[in-house]
């Protein structure tokens, strides 16, 4: 099996930032600046990979604040007394506390990583420490499009947000105030990965594969412009994503199995993938929790070898009846199989991430695929759609049913609306349970011009087609209310822990909360 070994040493004897109070600030004792650490080339490169380390711990969560949240996933038993269990609904009913406990952890992982890019980027743009060019440029582009990524996420899920681009103190932090979204897009977000898309390179060799190249960038900032939506946003996503398209060595992968084989850990860094946060199986201790955190609860040792199945973030009853409603679809089974329990009791679960060469609990080998040449294609064909090109739009959509085995759609889509129809459906099969569902839903309400879109859309979800049926089998978890389904609770809370640590500024809480 093919890995990057560079990569794998330096994880594995790298010194994290970590010891972190504030969410904004090391310890001083843990703060490694310019002058203590990062001051040769090699002592950067243990940095930045120790960013990318970051991102690797921050993705075993992302399911839950992303795709559990959206009507893709949900969990299958909610009887049960785990308190994990009954977090998982919280999260789904629009009734999160802020004070739950992985909500913080995620949110202070998130800016934890970001203040690991903005201890070694002095150094970085120190030309005493680097002296070729290239490599500063390389590595500079890897840290603005890692902080780039965290921010997006930050901005989407909770809304206005602090604005952190060096290291401060703890003082310091206690006098910031969370800046509109608009401003981080404009200031953060969008600087960052233009100048990332400018320096990265188009490819790496095999010892480096995983780091990021300007493709990566360039489609990170096409998803961000679509995110922001309007005319003129789009306009600047729409030759971003067609250079991708037709200029860079990505393409999706054809032939039998073909869309199996994306996420098959022996078949890792393939064309299709443009970025990926990676993870090492065996016993290096730097593999990914997913198989064992997705397969079937109560499985026991049928489908792992070792630790604890935990049976999270199951289909929901709606898109395995979406897959069911045309035959021959080819992701599905690659997507999501069905385990009986017993001769009366079954359970769906999701397949994208079984790693058959798992050894230790929570060290499989799967790394997790965030960007990939089919999500650009249809990408491009929701540009399409929004620009009245219909027939373009079609022909997008059908590229990608034909390569799941399905039959091309007849006729070019009659309407903006049909279009989009047919263009967030395939959206949602194609890139099942990888954690797009929610940006989709959030996207929906500009691209449909309704604000109530993605709400409505998840009052089905919850109260007709899916955790509605989880009600008569299980009464553990209190039936939430409808009126707490409103926009602004699309946002997550701010973490409590921040709102009474900082006496010095009234920090608001979300609107809803």
């Amino acid at each position: 099996m093919k890995r990057n070994i560079r990569l794998i040493i330096a994880l594995s004897s790298i010194i994290l930032l970590t010891g972190c109070e504030d969410f904004l600030t090391d310890k001083p004792e843990s703060v490694l600046t310019q002058n203590e650490f990062f001051n040769t080339p090699t002592r950067i490169n243990q940095g930045i990979i120790g960013c990318y380390a970051g991102m690797a711990t921050i993705m075993r969560d992302d399911w839950v604040f992303t795709e559990m949240r959206s009507d893709n996933t949900c969990v299958a038993n909610t009887g049960t007394t785990g308190i994990d269990r009954v977090d998982y609904c919280d999260l789904a009913f629009f009734r999160t506390s802020p004070s739950l406990p992985m909500m913080q952890s995620y949110w202070y992982k998130l800016f934890q990583n970001i203040s690991n890019v903005n201890a070694i980027l002095p150094s970085v743009a120190d030309n005493s420490y680097i002296t070729v060019e290239k490599q500063r440029t390389q590595f500079e582009a890897e840290l603005l499009f890692i902080r780039a990524y965290h921010y997006f996420t930050l901005v989407n899920l909770w809304g206005d947000m602090f604005k952190v681009t060096k290291v401060i103190s703890a003082e310091d932090a206690k006098k910031l105030t969370r800046s509109p979204v608009s401003e981080i897009y404009s200031e953060i977000i969008i600087p960052d990965l233009i100048k990332s898309a400018n320096q990265a390179p188009d490819s790496y060799s095999t010892n480096d594969l995983g780091r990021i190249t300007k493709w990566a960038a360039k489609s990170l900032l096409a998803k961000v412009y679509m995110m922001l939506g309007g005319a003129d946003n789009l306009a600047k996503a729409r030759p971003l994503i067609e250079e991708v398209l037709t200029a860079s060595s990505h393409g999706l992968l054809t032939g039998s199995g073909a869309y199996a084989k994306i996420f098959d850990v022996s078949n890792e860094m393939n064309k299709e993938i443009i970025f990926a946060v990676r993870y090492a199986g065996g016993s290096t201790g730097l593999g990914s929790p997913f198989w064992g955190t997705f397969a079937p609860d109560n499985s026991g040792n049928i489908f792992l070898a070792v630790g604890t199945p935990e049976g999270d973030n199951n289909p929901t009853y709606e898109i395995i009846n979406l897959f069911n409603s045309e035959s021959g679809d080819t992701r599905k089974d690659a997507c999501f199989r069905l385990w009986f329990k017993s001769t009366t009791d079954s359970v769906q679960y999701i397949a994208k991430y079984i790693d058959p060469t798992m050894i230790l609990p929570d060290q499989s080998e799967n790394d997790w695929v965030v960007i990939r040449y089919a999500d650009l294609v249809l990408l491009n064909a929701e540009i399409m759609a929004q620009d009245g090109r219909h027939t373009i739009a079609h022909a997008e959509v059908n590229k990608i049913r034909l390569r799941a085995g399905l039959k091309a759609i007849a006729a070019p889509f009659g309407s903006k609306t049909e279009a989009l129809d047919a263009i967030y459906k395939e959206r949602r099969l194609e890139l099942a349970f990888e954690n797009h569902r929610w940006f989709d839903l959030l996207r929906m309400g500009k691209s449909y011009n309704d604000p109530n879109k993605a709400v409505n859309i998840l009052k089905k979800h919850v109260f007709e087609t899916d955790w509605v049926r989880l009600y008569s089998e299980y009464d553990k978890i209190p039936i939430p209310a409808q009126a707490l389904f409103t926009n602004q609770r699309l946002l997550l809370p701010i973490p409590q822990t921040e709102i009474d640590t900082n006496n010095e500024l009234n920090i608001p809480q979300n609107e809803g909360y």
